[in-house]
């Protein structure tokens, strides 16, 4: 669950290092962090691109719904360089990302399902961040400190001429 550090040294960018200490300093006695943990004015340099989410259970017998969603619940003022709009209390599936929508179920799903943080880099797949690497973190969120029920994300952006080293971005998720 929370033993060891090991994914701290597989993080990429300062600002995801930040935002994951920040995250594993809020951990205490071996249990999550909570929503109330999470403290704006603690992150305050990150808020911009701060994602809260849920998931939301299916309704069997709709396709729509059969599978889990999520809703963000809180996201930052930074996501509307992506997507030209507020994103606070839309599910994943209803962005314009394309693809995506799977690949962030599955990253989603992970986090609450195996209770462990991950960290990863892929492409947004939007039409304003074509050109960009989105570095992410997704951290669980528990209000009794051990089921997750919230996730706290953060994403960190990147031109691609910028990251030379890295390009061609293929996605990559650690845990």
């Amino acid at each position: 669950m929370l033993s060891g550090n090991a994914l701290r040294h597989q993080i990429i960018l300062p600002q995801q290092q930040e935002f994951y200490d920040y995250w594993r300093s809020k951990c205490r006695e071996g249990r999550f962090p909570s929503r109330n943990d999470i403290l704006p004015e603690e992150i305050h340099q990150h808020l911009p691109m701060t994602t809260i989410m849920e998931r939301v259970e299916g309704v069997a017998g709709s396709a729509e719904t059969a599978s889990n969603r999520y809703r963000h619940r809180l996201a930052g003022t930074g996501y509307w360089s992506l997507y030209e709009r507020e994103i606070q209390g839309l599910h994943v599936d209803e962005l314009p990302i394309g693809c995506r929508v799977e690949y962030w179920h599955r990253v989603l799903d992970q986090v609450i399902d195996t209770r462990k943080p991950y960290v990863g880099v892929t492409r947004p797949n939007t039409p304003n961040g074509s050109h960009m690497a989105q570095f992410w973190v997704r951290l669980p969120l528990s209000d009794n400190g051990t089921d997750i029920n919230m996730i706290l994300g953060f994403d960190h952006l990147v031109k691609m001429s910028d990251v030379p080293a890295i390009q061609p971005i293929r996605e990559k998720v650690y845990a």
